[in-house]
């Protein structure tokens, strides 16, 4: 199986790729800076060589043959030195050649200039090596052959000093890891803005939209995504409307067919067409339950989530329910949210509880930045693979939910969707024990 190396993060990924572009092209023009640096140093000390070459080459011209080898005693023999010419065999340096050539014209006869360390030359004792000495052999006027070496002692300037460079070499990388983060973070700023936003809008439909300002690539994709969720609000009010109205038309008929079934004198047929309309008006009136549930403008405000299933618990168990609160674990939690919409739709799961458990038991905890509202029953639970399905509208369990009571399958699809307007979630799962726990998830911050 092939390993993906690359991080999974866009940021890192951008992050990286500018850091080894810009440490790479850094390098490659530190190198370049380099070799001209060379290249003008090594122009610099050939004409300086040059000049003093042609100095000491007329000085010596201008003696006679036997006082030319006492006349350099006087110089440094460090610096300056003659040997002989079977001994001045190196490297061409032509660059010295042109500059004799320029400052001494026919004085003497330049057979060869070469270079070469220090060590190679005849007689010389081994040692570390030093400046390149420079040789210059030829004839003088009066068929005197020599070679006269140079020495340079003035020492090379060093590349970078060895303290400085791993000093500055940190510094400049720090500086291009600081500016690469900047940039890549100003990149990706607007698309984690986008993605904060879409997130929003799927938790709230009317959450404002996105501000078009920035960049033009910025504001054209702002643009877009507003008229994106324009377009999904509508939808869904449109779909909500529908709803509505049809839900809300069907009453009328209903009520026509209420007041004829009580002119009906068969009572066995006036039960049971009695049974029928009272099923079909629950339809409808969670049919409009779930209509506002799925375009809900209540204003979300800073909730006692204790004090909510406190009092949801005691107006049951005074209406004769079998509902419990258990109580907060870690004392009073409170979180952002739509207050009506959070108790309808716990009552929702409350009266599923009692309808299909025989009972409801609530408790309430933080987790992980979370407070989460369970709402357990003893009842038949719901098969693993259906947990996920009967949160949708219309579904129902006549495999492990009794008919006779009634259900519309709409009860779970209208606290999913009232959850779901203030950025919670709502997740079913079967107890270890037996039955069913619902669980709120609600953000605290």
């Amino acid at each position: 199986m092939k390993r993906d190396l690359a991080p999974t993060s866009l940021t890192l990924r951008i992050f990286l790729v500018l850091l080894v572009g810009v440490s790479a092209a850094a390098a490659l023009t530190f190198w370049l800076a380099q070799r001209d640096r060379r290249e003008v140093i090594a122009h610099f000390h050939g004409r300086e060589a040059s000049q003093r070459f042609a100095d000491t080459i007329r000085l010596l011209a201008a003696l006679p043959k036997e006082q030319r080898r006492n006349a350099l005693a006087g110089f440094n023999r460090d610096e300056w030195r003659i040997v002989a010419p079977e001994n001045c065999n190196g490297l061409p340096a032509p660059h010295l050649g042109q500059g004799l050539a320029d400052r001494i014209g026919n004085i003497i006869t330049v057979d060869a200039t070469v270079r070469f360390p220090r060590q190679e030359v005849s007689g010389e004792p081994p040692g570390p090596p030093g400046p390149p000495l420079l040789g210059v052999r030829g004839r003088f006027s009066d068929g005197d052959a020599f070679c006269l070496l140079h020495q340079g002692q003035r020492r090379m300037p060093p590349q970078i000093e060895q303290g400085r460079f791993p000093a500055s070499l940190a510094l400049f990388g720090v500086l291009i890891a600081f500016v690469s983060w900047f940039a890549v973070r100003l990149a990706l700023r607007p698309l984690q803005r986008m993605t904060a936003a879409a997130e929003a809008f799927g938790n709230d439909i009317h959450h404002p939209p996105l501000a078009t300002d920035g960049p033009t690539e910025v504001r054209q994709a702002a643009t877009a995504f507003n008229r994106m969720q324009e377009r999904v609000r509508e939808m869904m009010a449109e779909r909500t409307q529908i709803l509505a109205a049809v839900t809300h038309d069907l009453k009328t008929p209903l009520t026509r067919m209420r007041l004829r079934l009580e002119g009906c004198n068969d009572d066995a047929l006036r039960e049971k067409l009695g049974g029928d309309l009272v099923a079909m008006q629950r339809l409808v009136d969670e049919g409009l339950e779930l209509a506002r549930s799925m375009q809900s403008v209540e204003p979300a405000a800073r909730l006692d989530l204790d004090a909510l299933l406190s009092a949801i618990a005691d107006d049951a168990a005074d209406a004769g329910q079998p509902v419990r609160y258990s109580g907060a674990g870690s004392g009073s939690i409170q979180a952002g949210c739509k207050p009506n919409a959070l108790r309808r739709a716990v009552e929702n799961l409350v009266d599923n509880a009692i309808k299909y458990g025989g009972g409801a038991l609530l408790s309430l905890s933080a987790e992980e930045g979370l407070a989460c509202i369970r709402i357990s029953d003893d009842g038949p639970g719901i098969p693993e693979e259906r947990l996920a399905e009967v949160l949708r509208p219309f579904v129902r369990l006549e495999s492990s939910r009794s008919r006779e009571s009634g259900g519309t399958g709409l009860g779970l699809a209208i606290a999913s969707n009232l959850v779901s307007a203030q950025g919670g979630r709502l997740v079913l799962e079967n107890r270890p024990t037996g039955g069913l726990a619902a669980t709120i998830m609600l953000p605290l911050d």
